[in-house]
């Protein structure tokens, strides 16, 4: 027996060799087996992973259902904790009752291995090595010898385990945690301390999520793995072609991905699963005379604008779009007016709540926009007519689309259209969730549902022109007409 942590050998293998202490000393639950609790015996495809867990900074792993990935990563943060002394291990999940879960199954792992580590209630006489003590939402490992070592779980929320420093940070079923982009903000400082912290995120496929985006992001510093539903040795073509009688095949594909490739190809519950870069993407503007508006959503969050082109037969081009967060009003009027410069855009859609007016002042957003040089058009903010407006103008029909976008030049407007996802509670409207997504499809429902192509080039509703701006417009160029064009709202017609 092994009384003390310090001196213990097996402690120190273990500590060096994951593989070793997952197949010699953790067991885990197996509901199939006649017996509940097994020896943790690795599929050759989860060795990698696990290797990856132990030795790389930051892991994701994409993977079908019930491969044994939250028990591996457990192993792994059980190591951590029982090998190295005053280490903290978070664990967060969807919700209270999941992450309660990861607690037990932690219990679990250390309650079946009597040689390393005891309860702390049921340590038997003359016992010198560490104990655990189990709650519902933490266990702690203490040692005769040194810090204790601490798991903590949270359900997912915006200021979970802020405040604390973490060793381990262990995400389940990361791609369906709500707000988890804020979440992930509030959780990376915990672990962004140079040469420490690790990170492991465990996720089947969601489109739309933050999960899927930093998977398809070569650029955001995590070890990417894929578990496809063959992991699992027990599983062959009879078992897949009888789940797939049972859940059908767009949801075994789903649940049960053959590649990542097909996991990240899964449309399931996309909003505008018509948006393919064969019928929508256009990188030239449309034949002839064109008629320009732009429309926008603004928040101090983030600021989303659009250009648009409109050709004779009623055909529009998305050519231009300017994302930016923290604008205030006149950095936000100076980048539009910069970014449209000559172009005599006809209208600037805006959502109606710019024309509330402010208890303090009395005065509306849209009224400031205006006197930094940039007059609004209200649009209509009816979400369900809005949403069934874009897709009108985004169906294929028999001639293309009504509406193309200049992918190269929108990558983001084109990126929430490929990843937005329906409403839970409503299939005929888009999420409103994740936030980050709605800022450049809001803007661009303002223009679809408020559009109507007029008989003559519109202008915002401004007073008649002065003869000192008439004489001005008649005497600038190309460039001032324009100016004078946005800034008045003019000219008039005679």
């Amino acid at each position: 027996m092994w009384k003390t942590h310090r001196d213990g050998d097996e402690y120190a293998r273990c500590a060096a060799d994951p593989f070793y202490y997952v197949e010699r000393y953790v067991h885990i639950e197996c509901p199939e087996a006649q017996t509940l609790l097994q020896p943790f015996r690795l599929w050759p495809a989860q060795r990698p992973a696990l290797e990856a867990m132990a030795t790389r900074r930051r892991v994701m792993v994409l993977k079908a259902r019930q491969l044994g990935m939250t028990w591996l990563a457990l192993a792994e943060a059980s190591r951590l904790l029982l090998c190295r002394p005053g280490r903290t291990v978070v664990c967060i999940s969807r919700a209270e009752n999941e992450a309660r879960e990861l607690v037990r199954r932690l219990g679990v792992i250390f309650g079946a291995m009597p040689r390393l580590i005891q309860p702390e209630r049921q340590a038997p006489e003359g016992w010198e090595g560490p104990v655990f003590r189990q709650n519902r939402m933490d266990l702690t490992i203490r040692f005769a010898d040194g810090p204790p070592s601490v798991c903590r779980a949270f359900a997912t929320s915006p200021g979970a385990a802020r405040g604390f420093t973490a060793d381990l940070i262990l995400l389940d079923e990361w791609a369906f945690q709500p707000g988890d982009r804020e979440v992930w903000a509030s959780l990376l400082p915990l672990v962004n301390r140079p040469g420490g912290g690790r990170v492991i995120g465990l996720s089947t496929i969601r489109r739309g999520s933050l999960f899927e985006r930093l998977y398809k992001d070569p650029d955001c510093g995590f070890e990417k793995l894929f578990l496809p539903w063959t992991a699992d040795p027990g599983r062959d073509a009879a078992w897949y072609k009888a789940t797939q009688a049972a859940l059908g095949e767009d949801r075994t594909c789903q649940e049960y991905p053959a590649s990542a490739e097909e996991a990240l190809s899964i449309r399931g519950g996309s909003y505008f699963p018509e948006v393919r870069r064969a019928s929508h993407h256009r990188e030239h503007p449309p034949e002839g005379p064109l008629r320009r508006v732009a429309a926008l959503d603004y928040g101090l969050d983030m600021l989303s604008v659009h250009w648009i082109a409109l050709d004779e037969r009623g055909n529009a081009w998305v050519y231009r779009e300017y994302d930016a967060p923290d604008q205030t009003i006149g950095a936000a009027a100076a980048g539009i007016l910069s970014r449209s410069g000559a172009e005599p855009v006809e209208q600037y859609l805006a959502p109606p709540d710019l024309w509330a007016r402010s208890q303090e002042s009395g005065r509306g957003r849209a009224d400031l926009f205006w006197e930094a040089g940039l007059p609004l058009v209200k649009a209509s903010n009816a979400y369900a007519d809005g949403c069934a407006a874009m897709k009108e103008w985004l169906a294929p029909g028999p001639n293309g689309p009504a509406l193309t976008i200049d992918k190269r030049a929108c990558p983001r407007l084109w990126e929430c259209l490929q990843q937005v996802q329906k409403d839970e509670a409503d299939p005929n409207v888009y999420a409103k969730t994740p936030h980050d997504l709605t800022h450049d499809l809001d803007s661009l429902r303002y223009f679809c549902v408020s559009w109507q192509p007029p008989a003559r080039p519109l202008r915002p509703a401004m007073p008649d022109w002065e003869p000192d701006l008439w004489e001005d417009y008649e005497n600038a160029d190309e460039a001032g007409r324009a100016y004078l064009y946005r800034k008045y709202g003019g000219p008039p017609a005679e």
